[in-house]
């Protein structure tokens, strides 16, 4: 990875988060070669983690939707725990087609999922997200995950303990919670996101969400 590149990479992990989902594409289609080395040398693993989350909740039979599904991590890690039906979205095409290359996926689509999502309402039984909220413009975007979910289904979700506070994801959820849309089954304590990363290390964590879709 160049200094340049680098420096991309880090653009969008850091408290300057890029929400313009124009510059999003650019960075990830850049950067799609080199993203899993790096991230996984960084000792990532919130796809793994997430992944093991959504199994102890979504039988391995049930249709699950990966949202900001990149280069595949997190497709992976969930046919590691049994699952055959998952289908990717994704804004950045050059990581499609790396993830399409891994045979991991039921069907892939292109898509801004800040936007109304291509799908049916109540279609999936789960949605797993990792490493992507940092990216959305407002945390307003969990109404539109929660509409392809069948009620009783789960989101799962990773995101930055800063971001979760600061764009008032906490917010939206317990506004969620009490319209009846989602019911709390599982939050972490502030994890390790990116521990080999000198510049994230013990400052920016991550937590580890869980809820039930209720309607």
């Amino acid at each position: 990875m160049t200094n340049n590149q680098q420096a991309q990479f880090l653009s969008n992990w850091s408290n300057r988060w890029n929400t313009e989902i124009a510059d999003v594409e650019k960075e990830y289609d850049t950067l799609a070669q080199v993203y899993e080395d790096q991230v996984l040398n960084w000792q990532y693993a919130c796809h793994q983690v997430a992944a093991e989350l959504m199994a102890k909740f979504v039988a391995t039979d049930g249709k699950i939707l990966d949202l900001g599904c990149g280069t595949g991590l997190a497709g992976q890690a969930l046919r590691e725990q049994g699952y055959q039906t998952i289908i990717g979205v994704d804004i950045s095409q050059n990581s499609l087609d790396i993830a399409r290359d891994k045979n991991l996926y039921t069907a892939l689509y292109k898509a801004d999922i800040q936007q109304e999502l291509p799908f049916q309402d109540h279609e999936f039984d789960g949605i797993i997200s990792t490493a992507v909220l940092t990216n959305m413009e407002t945390s307003n975007v969990l109404y539109k995950f929660c509409r392809v979910v069948k009620p009783g289904g789960y989101l799962v979700f990773t995101n930055r303990e800063d971001i979760h506070y600061q764009k008032q994801f906490d917010v939206t959820l317990q506004q969620m919670e009490s319209e009846g849309i989602l019911k709390p089954a599982y939050l972490s304590p502030p994890q390790p996101y990116l521990p080999n990363n000198q510049d994230y290390a013990e400052k920016i964590k991550v937590l580890y969400c869980a809820y039930q879709v209720c309607i």
